[in-house]
């Protein structure tokens, strides 16, 4: 076979131009119906002949399916995210017309994960040095844009993930308006493909939800999540209405009596048996006896006893007669003689 031998496409028969060839693991396939495949697909060269042409079959279906889309919601700027609520399904198109593109029409619940990241730009900003070259600033400058980038993953059998930059201009902050508004509907696109409907808000989370979802469970997110949010309904209907009634009935209006009954009967016991009483026995028994019994028997009778035992027992003076000096010591304080007795 020859190099510029003429091809055929294996799938509408046509004779292939000399750049329009798109090679598949079996065959080859022209380019008009390539082109007809899905825009998120990009396994062609693994693919068989009989792989596409399932492919397209599925393809012109979803053409027809998308005559009853009717998106109620849609996000994104040069690539929009529109979500049909009545349905329970997306579609994700980078044209202004989505049904020309033949956007791929996925439900909701075969969204197994979404997520959106950020990535900084970075480059620096140099200056012209006495010779015109570019010198660094000392320290050096940069200027940043931000990307921000949303992963859908889901389950089908021609695609896995769709993936598109939902910043059409990059801003040069995390800290300007128009950062936070991309934030914003990046955390509302996340929350919505979770199964977020509009009526129950959803929650702002940021690039948190990187937690896979069960494909099994089908669409058990949208559910489970309304039942999550009925929930405080069923708090104020069974929990919040009867708990304060109940507390009020039987703990806020007996506890408050029973403690106006303990305030009013525990101070009168307090005063009749503890205030009146104990300062009455402690007058009485300890502080008329304890101070009298100290006074006669510690404070009259422990210095007596140390003025008769004491004051009495001090040393007597002498007459020293050797020398005639008076001295109540042992021995004279002037010759040293003993005291005679």
């Amino acid at each position: 076979m020859g190099l510029f031998e003429k091809k055929y496409c294996d799938i509408c028969g046509e004779k292939i131009g000399l750049l329009g060839n798109r090679k598949v693991e079996d065959g080859n396939v022209c380019s008009k119906c390539a082109g007809k495949l899905s825009p998120f697909f990009t396994g062609r060269k693994k693919s068989t002949v009989e792989d596409i042409k399932r492919q397209l079959i599925y393809r012109e279906e979803n053409r027809q399916n998308l005559n009853y889309f009717n998106p109620t919601r849609i996000f994104g700027n040069y690539t929009k995210v529109y979500i049909d609520d009545s349905q329970q399904c997306f579609v994700v198109s980078r044209k202004s017309d989505y049904r020309s593109e033949n956007a791929d029409i996925i439900s909701l619940s075969n969204v197994s994960n979404v997520r959106y990241e950020v990535e900084e730009h970075r480059s620096e900003i140099y200056q012209k040095d006495s010779e015109g070259r570019n010198v660094s600033y000392n320290p050096p400058r940069y200027e940043y844009e931000y990307e921000i980038t949303i992963y859908i993953d889901v389950n089908s059998p021609y695609f896995s993930e769709i993936e598109f930059e939902l910043t059409e201009n990059r801003p040069d902050s995390r800290y300007t308006d128009e950062y936070r508004r991309y934030e914003q509907e990046a955390n509302e696109i996340v929350m919505a493909l979770r199964g977020g409907s509009p009526m129950n808000g959803g929650m702002n989370m940021g690039g948190m939800y990187n937690q896979q979802m069960n494909p099994q469970q089908g669409a058990f997110v949208n559910q489970t999540f309304q039942q999550g949010y009925q929930q405080p309904q069923q708090f104020q209907q069974q929990g919040y209405q009867q708990q304060p009634q109940q507390f009020q009935q039987q703990g806020y209006q007996q506890q408050p009596q029973q403690f106006q009954q303990g305030y009013q009967q525990h101070p009168q016991q307090f005063q009749q048996q503890g205030f009146n009483q104990q300062p009455q026995q402690f007058q009485q028994q300890g502080f008329n006896q304890q101070p009298q019994q100290f006074q006669q028997q510690n404070f009259n009778q422990q210095p007596q006893q140390y003025q008769q035992q004491n004051f009495n027992q001090q040393p007597q003076q002498w007459t020293c007669p050797n020398c005639g000096t008076v001295t109540i010591s042992k021995f004279c304080e002037n010759c040293g003689t003993p005291k005679p007795f």
